[in-house]
């Protein structure tokens, strides 16, 4: 082969049609043993390509393309070995971190220098200053690549300097009929196409047969990266002359003597047997490095929880890092940590979203960005956003391309046959002719493409040495550094991951106990978990299903389960969680378990060992460890062993192959064990129909702790926990739908006040107050006025609002406000101020000048603002309505509420139909109860 290849796949973006895979598929098919990766300013594809060639047993060359930050122009690298390739990542991590700084020759030459990388470029200018800053000559090409203008530049450079010259064309696909898909992805864009491989046969190669290229790409050729795949690196040091085994183990039995009154021997037992697992496995780097950012939490004084399987493990209990005692409650070690473990174990770490975004700030902060920073998501084309792009750039009308993307589904083209029959509205659109059959192809190639990177919910990574050496970073759009590659990815080098996951009922649990601090002084006793276990109140609101509102017990599925089983314990919410779940639910085990917790079926056990196994949950095989327990106990396999088993048969690793061999060693060990043949036949289909699908008990547990916690606030402190959950966006349901349940609570609910109110919801006694943040059609810097004029002393009229306010508002705005309530307290009703504002235009002079005529009036109620009881007077005459300004009927009030607010302030939205529904014998919900065995019409 008389030329270089350099292979562009799509990750850089909106350009390349190769995936990592097909890169590798193609140059095998094509006889090049060395690949070259070359994106532009990333190496986001490179593990997948380095992996995939591996196994076709190719030699990958990582390379990248360095572009200019400022001049049209730029540099392809190719790293010789892995410091080069640490090379590439390190300039590529400073051209996207520090781009204002950033010079391209300059830096790129210091790299050079190592005679670790290979530069390649045409245009003279640039070659000069690379020689100029001390680039080795060895290590720098002049480059052909068949385009007219690289060539031209070429010419020149080979004139000018005395360099190896390389022709190494830039291929962004493999066909000519792939070229029409490169082209609109860069129309996209707005970048001029690149070359394709059928185009470079070398005979006919423009630069082969205009300027003499001959192959002098040998040493190019021969580079060879080994990257370290599966080795494990991790950052933290003991520290204080300790090892850090010593230090772990140190903080494991003072761990313990704080969280355990009496220690009994098997807790002792139970933490030297995990410690010695995890050091066999030399992970105790990784729980040093989980404490530390838990130690930062509660230094902050954040809230968390540990979740996952890392809460089966003692030492995670006695860490601080988890909340539920495993021995206790019976949870397996084995199940998060097991001997043959091969990846780095993973404890889940919640926090509110406000807080986490702190923790991760310190955390960043604590080991300096150069070695910490957030990973990457690589955002992929669905069906939608692949037709919308594709359309945009075929120049069709956005409203048309709008009413075409509605009858697509969201995810994969996979489904756009069957979603265009379930759609009526499909049937106008021809999806056969153009423009939308040429539309829909192109959009069906990109379809899965990446196409931006975004921040990963919550991964961090952790590293000993500069993360630039593995892996190339880039700025979010928060302002955080993030790596190039993503999860998988940075698990493959073994770089250690940290999750630090948001959840809105730890914001909502966080700010409702500083409210109640702040109100009362006092802390509700939460804390630890275990006290609200026992609480009555909170007892017997889990047991009626009234949850609405209450961390992962609220959906209706849920609530309905809660009264069915009348749970009242922590191990029955643990096991209710559980059950609802597709696996135990769909394999029909769920009535069964219900029947049996209710005393309606007698508890059977297929063999006489599952009851010490299943006693607890009536014979049901629940969570995900019960597959552990029952294969070590029925096939004699180790509970290590038994979770290998599982992760094999779930879902996340099952394949066919696999469960044939687990099936076959299952029954020959259990008739090894004398297991009978029925007995091994149902319990592997059990196994087999939901182990893919069954919670890790520790998980629920931890998840039922909450649970609880959030219950006992609904139950004692019911305005501080509504507006808590409010203002943090609720969970399952809508905001009008929480309205609702705190009514239903015995809560007032209070209009947004523009005297009163703030941004968020306010919860004090038995009255809820409205934040301003729900109100629609109303622009912040209204609200940002607002709070600015109050400062200086409350709003005491209507005109007083308006011409404080200065004009920084439309009529629109503030006929939302007035529908809202949020001036109610200027006039006797709603019908009034609309009224009003509309015969004055929204002029503050003019309703003054009214006021001052006393037939509107300026009022504010003592008893909300005892302050004003002086300054206004209350008069008869103010009383008196002007003209038709009639007050609102309920039903307008309600509309408007609804309007300005999404919800209902003044009552429920059915309440206008109540008599109504009285004389037409429609059931209410409430009454439904009564009418068991009855056909019943209900509205809503």
């Amino acid at each position: 082969m008389d030329f270089f290849p350099l292979f562009r796949s799509f990750y850089t973006f909106y350009s390349g049609i190769f995936s990592p895979a097909k890169i590798v598929e193609t140059a095998k098919k094509c006889g090049i043993n060395s690949p070259v990766l070359a994106d532009r300013d990333g190496i986001y594809g490179a593990i997948k390509f380095y992996k995939k060639a591996k196994e076709s047993k190719l030699n990958p060359l990582i390379g990248a393309e360095i572009t200019h930050t400022t001049k049209d122009c730029s540099i392809f690298l190719v790293a010789k070995n892995i410091e080069g390739y640490s090379s590439i990542a390190k300039l590529i991590t400073r051209r996207k971190l520090h781009t204002s700084e950033f010079d391209l020759e300059k830096e790129t030459a210091l790299e050079c220098q190592s005679e670790n990388l290979f530069a390649l470029c045409s245009n003279p200018e640039t070659i000069y200053l690379l020689l100029k800053n001390g680039a080795q000559k060895n290590s720098v090409f002049i480059r052909f690549s068949g385009s007219e203008k690289d060539d031209e530049n070429g010419f020149k450079s080979s004139s000018i300097f005395d360099l190896r010259r390389v022709f190494a064309p830039l291929l962004a696909f493999e066909k000519a009929t792939d070229f029409l898909t490169h082209k609109i992805l860069k129309a996209v864009k707005h970048s001029p196409p690149e070359m394709f491989l059928e185009s470079l046969a070398p005979p006919n190669a423009y630069s082969v047969k205009k300027y003499d290229v001959k192959g002098e790409f040998e040493e190019l050729a021969q580079c060879n990266i080994e990257i370290p795949l599966g080795k494990f690196f991790l950052p933290i040091q003991a520290g204080n002359g300790e090892n850090a085994k010593e230090k772990l183990k140190k903080l494991a039995f003072t761990g313990l003597a704080k969280r355990i009154k009496r220690i009994t021997p098997n807790y002792v037992k139970r933490l030297s047997s995990e410690l010695e697992t995890i050091f066999k496995l030399g992970f105790e780097g990784y729980f040093l490095l989980v404490h530390q950012i838990a130690q930062f939490a509660s230094e902050m004084n954040f809230f968390y929880l540990g979740r996952g399987s890392g809460a089966s493990s003692l030492v995670s209990y006695c860490l601080f890092l988890t909340h539920v005692d495993p021995v206790k409650h019976n949870l397996y070690f084995e199940r998060f940590l097991n001997p043959e473990r091969k990846n780095l174990p993973d404890i889940d770490l919640d926090f509110s979203s406000v807080d986490r975004d702190f923790l991760i700030d310190k955390v960043i902060s604590f080991y300096g960005e150069e070695y910490c920073s957030m990973i990457s998501t690589h955002n992929t084309f669905s069906a939608r956003s692949a037709f919308r792009e594709i359309a945009k750039a075929f120049s069709i009308p956005e409203e048309e391309i709008s009413e075409v993307a509605r009858v697509l589904p969201h995810a994969s083209f996979e489904r756009l046959e069957k979603a265009i029959k379930l759609k009526p509205e499909a049937k106008k659109i021809n999806f056969k002719e153009p423009p939308w059959r040429d539309v829909l192809k192109i959009a069906r190639r990109v379809d899965g493409f990446p196409r931006h990177l975004s921040v990963h919910c919550g991964g961090l990574v952790i590293s000993p040495f500069p993360l630039s050496k593995r892996t190339a970073l880039e700025r979010s759009a928060k302002g955080i550094p993030i790596t190039q590659f993503d999860m998988f990815d940075v698990e493959d080098l073994g770089l250690v991951k940290i999750d630090l996951l948001g959840n809105r009922s730890l914001a909502l649990l966080t700010e409702a106990v500083a409210t109640i601090r702040e109100e009362t002084g006092e802390t509700p006793p939460i804390f630890p978990p275990e006290t609200t276990f026992e609480d009555k109140k909170t007892v017997e609101m889990i047991s009626s299903g009234k949850t609405m509102g209450c961390f992962y017990i609220e959906s209706p599925g849920m609530r309905q389960l809660l009264q069915r089983l009348n749970t009242r314990t922590f191990e029955e919410l643990t096991a209710a969680s559980s059950i609802i779940r597709p696996g135990v639910a769909e394999s029909g085990m769920m009535e069964t378990y219900i029947k049996r917790a209710r005393g309606e079926e007698e508890t059977k056990y297929l063999h006489p060992k599952l009851k010490e196994i299943l006693s607890e949950t009536y014979g049901v095989m629940v969570y995900q460890e019960d597959v552990l327990k029952v294969v070590s106990e029925f096939i004699g396999l180790s509970l290590s062993e038994g979770d290998l088993i599982r992760r094999a048969m779930s879902g996340k690793y099952r394949c066919a192959g696999e469960m044939e061999k687990l099936n076959r060693k299952f029954f020959e060990k259990g008739r090894e064990k004398g297991v009978s043949e029925i007995v091994l036949s149902e319990l592997w289909e059990q196994i087999r129909s939901f182990a893919g699908y069954a919670f890790c008990k520790a998980h629920s547990a931890s998840f039922a702790q909450l649970s609880f916690q959030c219950t006992y606030l609904k139950a004692h402190y019911k305005a501080h926990f509504f507006s808590a959950l409010i203002n943090n966006c609720g969970g399952f349901y809508p905001t009008s739908a929480y309205i609702e349940e705190a009514r239903r609570n015995g809560l007032k609910i209070l209009s947004p006040d523009v005297n009163l109110s703030e941004e968020n919801f306010r919860g004090r006694g038995n009255e809820l107050r409205c934040g301003f943040f729900t109100l629609k059609g109303v622009k912040r810097h209204l609200i940002e006025r607002l709070y600015e004029e109050r400062g200086e002393g409350p709003f005491v009229s209507f005109s007083d609002f308006l011409l404080r306010l200065g004009g920084a508002y439309s009529t629109k705005e503030i006929e939302k406000l007035i529908f809202s309530g949020a001036l109610d307290s200027f006039a006797p009703h709603r019908g009034e101020l609309l009224y009003l504002l509309n015969i004055s235009g929204g002029d503050g002079r003019k309703i003054r000048e009214i006021e001052k005529k006393g037939v509107l009036f300026s009022y504010y109620p003592q008893r909300v603002l005892p302050s004003l009881k002086e300054a206004i007077k209350l008069s008869s005459a103010a009383r008196k309505s002007f003209g038709d300004n009639r007050p609102l009927s309920l039903s307008e009030l309600l509309e408007g509420e609804r309007f300005s607010l999404g919800f209902c302030v003044t009552a429920h939205p059915l309440t206008p139909f109540l008599h109504w529904a009285e004389r037409n014998g429609i059931t209410l919900s409430k009454d439904l109860h009564k009418q068991e065995g009855k056909k019943v019409s209900l509205f809503g």
